[in-house]
């Protein structure tokens, strides 16, 4: 059984899932619409990260539509929408800053991981 990666700060992480998950080679395709995000999470370690006690999950999804998603979960005792929140700022400052008015959809599953979604290419060309 693998272990998840651990690491002593979230930029450390961040520098190590963000390459990996950015990877072309390494994008999924997405869950179908009625399959909950939960069981994403827990499926495979190399997607995941551990700093302390928050568990971090971040993966590159391709919809059947091809349109391309970036979701980044995290998971920790106590956790908040607003503290994960700033943890995706944290977590994300290196590579793909938040820039003011990104749309980010928030979604809590039913194992406390809280997850946040964004497409991350543009939508595809149409013939």
């Amino acid at each position: 059984m693998l272990s998840i990666h651990e690491h002593a700060t979230l930029e450390e992480a961040s520098a190590e899932l963000l390459d990996f998950v950015l990877e072309p080679s390494n994008w999924m395709a997405s869950q179908p619409a009625n399959q909950a995000p939960a069981s994403v999470p827990g499926e495979d370690v190399r997607y995941q990260r551990r700093v302390g006690p928050l568990r971090i999950f971040a993966i590159v999804e391709v919809a059947p539509s091809l349109e391309v998603f970036l979701r980044v979960a995290f998971r920790a005792p106590g956790l908040t929408p607003v503290k994960a929140a700033d943890h995706l700022e944290k977590f994300l400052a290196q590579r793909l800053p938040l820039t003011p008015n990104s749309e980010w959809q928030v979604e809590v599953d039913d194992r406390r991981w809280i997850h946040f979604v964004r497409r991350y290419a543009a939508p595809r060309l149409q013939a």
